[in-house]
């Protein structure tokens, strides 16, 4: 049995210890939900869908060529007998070929998400930075020259990660890189590795100088090694991708099943549109394959889809450490998977 109330029908509700049935009584007010401020979560949009396919489909483009020519080649009736297979090869490679290219899009889509958990880290290894300072340092330090460095300093870390993990840079965002060096009082041909070294020196001089004791020191070299723990991570997963061997071979299985894909259906002898219905099919299996192939680099250097949202990522840092000073910035942060930067 239920009860009407104004948001709808309220069932009964039973009393353990007396057995009677207990009505729940509605409020006499609608309860009212406010949006916050802080963005919907990222997620991809219905009218994106065709930008989707159609960033596959361009960086597809030299495969879709090579599949054009294979059908005119099926088409023109000049495959020689020999290359006819049965019907059960035709089965059996496509299960082979589904397997392989479900476990090679596994292992991309871990990659893909071991890359965006370590960036995490880095975010949280910057926020631990910036409370561990301001727990450590008195308002007075913390303004100083020295404090300033030390957030900057963290700044420039994960901006140079962007960097050096992509090998590309926005003019604007390099001119922001530039300026933070130039506050550290370093070159513009800075490394990641120097600057964490340089790290580490102004840890030791904050010990030495006792703006911090050892227990202090301790603390934040704990954060500089979860640090560097991410930065190694991330640096793995960029330079060293799945084995080629692997690859070739996923490749190779995929468009020799295309091709005699292409070769039994036109073996029906019902024209050209069937081939086409065989083409259909195996541009699938060619997009499933590549896809796995695009999504194993998440630093690509194009922003497109599949790769991370590194410059959004870095924004944020930099917001929470420095605070206004990258404002100005702000227009090359997307909360859309799609165009993420």
């Amino acid at each position: 049995m239920v009860v009407d109330s104004p948001f709808g029908p309220w069932p009964n509700l039973v009393d353990l210890h007396s057995g009677c049935t207990v009505v729940p009584t509605p409020t006499s007010r609608p309860v009212t939900i406010h949006e916050g401020p802080f963005g919907h979560p990222p997620r991809t949009q219905r009218r994106d869908y065709g930008l989707v396919i159609g960033q596959v489909l361009w960086r597809m483009r030299f495969d879709l060529l090579l599949l054009i020519a294979m059908v005119l080649l099926v088409i023109s009736n000049r495959v020689p007998e020999l290359w006819f297979q049965s019907s059960a090869v035709i089965r059996i490679l496509g299960i082979a070929v589904a397997i392989f290219i479900g476990f090679r899009n596994t292992q991309a889509i871990g990659r893909w998400w071991e890359a965006r958990k370590l960036w995490g880290s880095m975010v949280n290894v910057s926020r631990n930075w910036h409370d561990n300072l301001h727990s450590l340092l008195t308002p007075k330090q913390l303004r100083s020259s020295r404090g300033q460095q030390l957030m900057r300093l963290q700044v420039a870390m994960v901006w140079q990660l962007n960097f050096e993990l992509r090998n590309y840079w926005h003019r604007d965002l390099r001119e922001l890189q530039d300026a933070l060096l130039a506050s550290l009082r370093l070159p513009a041909t800075t490394t990641l590795r120097s600057l964490g070294a340089r790290r580490a020196s102004l840890v030791r001089d904050l010990h030495d100088d006792e703006w911090v004791d050892g227990w202090g020191r301790q603390q934040l070299m704990v954060v500089a090694n979860a640090c560097v723990d991410a930065i190694g991570g991330l640096e793995r997963i960029r330079n060293t991708p799945l084995p080629a061997s692997y690859d070739v071979f996923v490749r190779v299985i995929n468009w020799v099943f295309g091709w005699e894909l292409l070769v039994e259906f036109h073996r029906a002898e019902t024209g050209w549109p069937t081939v086409l219905v065989g083409a259909g099919i195996f541009s699938c299996f060619l997009m499933a394959e590549r896809i796995g192939a695009y999504v194993e680099g998440p630093f690509d250097a194009d922003g497109s889809s599949f790769s991370l949202p590194l410059n959004g990522i870095c924004l944020t840092i930099s917001r929470q450490l420095i605070g206004d000073e990258v404002d100005h910035l702000l227009h090359l942060e997307s909360k859309d998977p799609v165009r993420w930067t």
